[in-house]
């Protein structure tokens, strides 16, 4: 039986009377399987966090926009997207979060626009026309942005 907790490959090893390469073996599987997540290597020790339960991976707004934006946010919710989450839905999703801080990264996410039609139809299908524009003005002022094509700007 598994604890759940916090372990070194060594502990983890000693703990479930295990060489130490089986150990590995054991924890790659549950790696696999989410039960387990890894933190540190290089320099540091790696650090496996053993769960009950398995996590899956996050892959929405929160990940968008720390990927993006130099100012990090601690995510206030899980958020799983099944199919392709663009940079396009991450706007419109800090839009509809709407706090200052989440707004404000969201600002920089203006400069990695790939598709200023599909933006617009989303901002149009949400009812988010104007507060789309006002984000882009405000970005415009403050962060180095593309520009946005004039037959947007109506």
């Amino acid at each position: 039986m598994i604890k759940e907790g916090k372990y070194t490959i060594e502990r983890f090893a000693e703990e479930q009377g295990l060489a130490r390469q089986s150990a590995l073996n054991k924890l790659s599987r549950l790696k696999r399987q989410g039960y387990v997540s890894v933190d540190g290597g290089g320099r540091q020790k790696r650090i496996y966090t053993i769960s009950k339960l398995p996590r899956r991976k996050t892959n929405g707004f929160y990940d968008t926009v720390n990927r993006y934006s130099p100012e990090k946010l601690q995510p206030k919710f899980d958020h799983y997207v099944h199919g392709r989450y663009t940079v396009e839905h991450a706007i419109i999703d800090g839009i509809k979060i709407g706090d200052v801080r989440t707004r404000d990264a969201t600002k920089h996410l203006f400069r990695h626009v790939s598709s200023w039609k599909k933006l617009f139809d989303l901002a149009k299908k949400e009812g988010l026309l104007k507060e789309v524009l006002n984000l882009y003005s405000q970005a415009k002022r403050t962060v180095r942005v593309r520009w946005i094509p004039r037959r947007y700007l109506k």
